[in-house]
């Protein structure tokens, strides 16, 4: 599926709707480095009074299920235990 959908956005730039399609990947590209950006700030943010080793996890809540999400995606780790 993944490839179909790559082979559709390679397709586009034949097209005349290539500008549009540039631009509307690169807007999604920024779209999601500033929502991770900010996830990440954020959670420096909640820890930032403890010296890393001493680091306890606050309570999770929804913006850490989704950088510990993202994060599992990115270095392809399966789910951990709970």
């Amino acid at each position: 599926m993944l490839f179909l959908v790559g082979l559709l956005l390679l397709s586009l730039s034949a097209t005349p709707y290539s500008r549009a399609a540039t631009v509307a990947l690169m807007t999604l590209r920024l779209a999601i480095v500033a929502l991770l950006s900010i996830l990440i700030v954020r959670e420096k943010w909640k820890n930032r009074d403890q010296p890393d080793a001493q680091a306890t996890p606050a309570r999770r809540d929804a913006g850490d299920h989704l950088l510990g999400r993202m994060r599992r995606w990115y270095y392809d780790d399966k789910q951990s235990p709970k």
